[in-house]
């Protein structure tokens, strides 16, 4: 299935994903719609760079009636933790003026409550199991950020950064869904994608 959605520099992107009738299951590979091959070498930055197109892709399948998702997590050119597919979901992370935080890990920096009113009711519904490659966390030595980020552009200083951001990012998502475990293995999965799927979704990962 084809589709349109929005890539990881903001710009639109085709992207598609697979359909098993009998099943009622959507197989999806996250880097069709956020994946570092999207984005030439010169112009990475994971600051900037946004999952929101994999949460678009997952609205798609869902408004066709997919319950169940098969997707693959890997070759991210994001390192947002997620919040961008999340926020095409229907959550909303906003700062302490209560506006929408910016695409990107930049909007990691700004978060200071989540809201989940205005989630697609469907979501309740639905099974993710994740296909994962790496065991990393989603903070520290061994997080997204320290070992992925220097692919996607990232300097030592935004390094850093972006670990606190996604360290604190953690901590308010456990103030609300206090099952959240930023060191669950396979979390720093695709720029903390596999966080976002354990923690705001009825999620497993493989």
């Amino acid at each position: 299935i084809d589709l349109t959605v929005t890539g990881p520099m903001h710009a639109p992107v085709n992207a598609y994903y697979g359909y098993l009738k009998d099943s009622n299951t959507a197989v999806m590979e996250m880097a069709s719609a956020a994946g570092i091959t999207l984005v030439p070498d010169d112009t990475k930055d994971p600051l900037l760079a946004t999952s929101y197109g994999v949460g678009e892709m997952i609205n798609h399948a869902l408004q066709k009636g997919c319950r169940n998702f098969i997707i693959g997590i890997g070759g991210s050119a994001t390192n947002d933790g997620g919040i961008g597919m999340l926020q095409a979901l229907g959550y909303e992370f906003r700062d302490n003026n209560g506006q929408p935080v910016p695409f990107g890990a930049n909007g990691l920096s700004k978060i200071a409550t989540i809201h989940d009113t205005h989630v697609l009711p469907d979501l309740k519904d639905c099974h993710f199991k994740i296909a994962c490659d790496v065991t990393n966390p989603l903070c520290g030595p061994q997080g997204c950020s320290a070992i992925f980020g220097p692919q996607k552009g990232a300097t030592p200083d935004m390094i850093l950064q972006m670990d606190q951001w996604l360290a604190t990012y953690a901590n308010i998502t456990r103030e609300k869904y206090p099952n959240a475990d930023p060191d669950h293995p396979g979390t720093g999965a695709a720029g903390g994608l596999g966080f976002a799927f354990l923690s705001y979704t009825n999620a497993i990962l493989r």
